[in-house]
């Protein structure tokens, strides 16, 4: 789980026209030194480009190699699974060797950024977004995290906040994982055993900051995203026409209405369908 955003500001993005599969083109010719490098005068020890992303590292890129192929992929899996098309603007990758010198960086551009473990911000009509990150055991999640806040927002123009973090929850681990292996699983099934737990889509549908969503807000969110996506069809159609309206640009009817058409005792379905 990374709460790891700033305010509610910062899940805006600039779309600009991207191939599907930025990777597909680039991937024979993946060698490290073939890019920026190190740049005179930068501070960043290697600097590549990379389909839609700038990566700037304190490291050689060379030691995340397995992290840059996942980003390339990670677009691909993003669109083929919830039917989107991501038009990202160049997104830039800032890697830091260390806290401190993330911190440090933050403190003079960001400093609201600074303690946080990872954040994405915002472009503007410039440019793309920043992913910000340091290296620890938690870096790959960390960057699949925030970097599937960048890619969801060029695809849409606006994503309540409860599934923008639902959704970079489920993205965050490795594609092999996201259906069975997301630590949160074990976490709502413990808390449908113990604890009567039971959804709440029209609470986390009141959210509207980030400051709003607590760590059991991403859990649920998460465990609400996968009965989107792996529970009955009538939930991924829901989540297909509360997309497309977004799209439109009208006004969407809330996903909790959508679901509740569709799905006779929808708490109960989603409660079986996390067991």
């Amino acid at each position: 789980m990374r709460i790891a955003s700033l305010t509610a500001c910062l899940i805006l993005i600039a779309a600009a026209s991207v191939s599907a599969s930025p990777w597909s083109r680039i991937k024979s010719s993946l060698t490290w030194g073939g890019g920026r490098g190190q740049a005179e005068n930068s501070p960043w020890v290697d600097e590549q480009e990379l389909g839609p992303y700038l990566f700037r590292s304190e490291f050689p890129l060379q030691d995340v190699h397995g992290l840059v192929q996942d980003l390339g992929d990670l677009q691909q899996d993003l669109e083929e699974t919830l039917r989107l098309q991501c038009q990202p603007q160049s997104i830039q990758i800032h890697l830091f060797q260390s806290k401190r010198s993330y911190d440090q960086y933050l403190r003079l551009r960001i400093p609201e950024g600074v303690n946080r473990q990872a954040l994405y911000v915002p472009g503007n009509e410039a440019g793309g977004g920043r992913v910000y990150a340091y290296r620890q055991r938690d870096l790959e999640t960390d960057v699949r995290h925030e970097s599937t806040h960048a890619l969801l927002h060029s695809a849409l123009p606006y994503v309540p906040i409860w599934i923008d973090e639902g959704l970079a929850e489920y993205f965050e681990i490795p594609a092999s994982s996201r259906e069975k292996g997301h630590p949160h699983r074990k976490e709502l099934r413990d808390a449908i055993r113990y604890q009567g737990w039971r959804p709440n889509i029209e609470k986390l549908e009141t959210k509207r900051k980030l400051l709003d969503m607590n760590g059991k807000d991403y859990r649920d969110s998460w465990g609400i995203v996968h009965f989107l996506l792996h529970g009955p069809k009538e939930a991924r159609l829901a989540l297909d026409i509360y997309f497309e309206e977004i799209q439109s640009g009208a006004k969407e009817t809330p996903l909790s209405q959508q679901l509740k058409k569709r799905i006779p005792h929808l708490d109960q379905a989603i409660i079986d369908h996390l067991k």
